[in-house]
């Protein structure tokens, strides 16, 4: 994810940014719409111009909390754990959420795709973030329970799953504040 875009491109719509009043108070609405573009692509960009100018990462994470996902496209694994380490102490559920439902969906993995996705999870283990780890190992474990797997398939993924070490006890629930955020035909 060494993508190297033009800083320029995204400075002409980065406007002042005020340290007082609402979200949507501190920033312009040009760099409001910058931000809702970015959020909505697959984060590469989003992340590159969040390390340029990280004021702006807690006013990215309130605006995620509202994002609709227009483009249904799938964030990139890598820049969505970026985002979330430079977004550490920003982690609203209602963000959280929003973000690992723009990650790849693996509902219609079949055994060998579910395999080579937990392959890649656990050799990239040190480079996705802990919470993304937690929320696939969960959903692979779902997708196998609910899935026509053979017993012994299941078993061995099972032991490949306990391999990858999880360091989140990040609760998914929708108990906060931001509960009534969640939009049911996002799940």
């Amino acid at each position: 994810m060494d993508e190297s875009y033009d800083l320029e491109n995204y400075e002409r719509f980065l406007g002042d940014f005020k340290s007082h009043g609402g979200h949507w108070e501190k920033i312009e609405k040009r760099t409001a719409t910058l931000f809702q573009v970015l959020i909505d692509g697959d984060l590469k960009e989003l992340v590159f111009v969040l390390r340029h100018y990280p004021k702006y990462i807690e006013i990215v994470c309130d605006h995620f909390r509202y994002l609709y996902n227009y483009s249904e496209q799938n964030a990139d694994i890598y820049a969505a754990s970026k985002l979330l380490w430079m977004s550490e102490g920003y982690h609203q559920k209602q963000f959280v959420r929003n973000l690992v439902r723009k990650l790849e969906s693996i509902d219609e993995y079949d055994i060998t795709r579910l395999k080579q996705f937990t392959d890649t999870l656990l050799k990239d283990e040190e480079k996705i973030h802990p919470i993304i780890l937690s929320y696939y190992k969960e959903m692979i474990l779902s997708r196998l329970q609910s899935g026509a797997f053979h017993k012994l398939q299941i078993k061995v993924l099972e032991k490949k799953l306990s391999e990858i070490t999880v360091k989140s006890e990040f609760d998914f629930s929708a108990k906060d504040r931001d509960a009534g955020l969640d939009i049911p035909y996002m799940d």
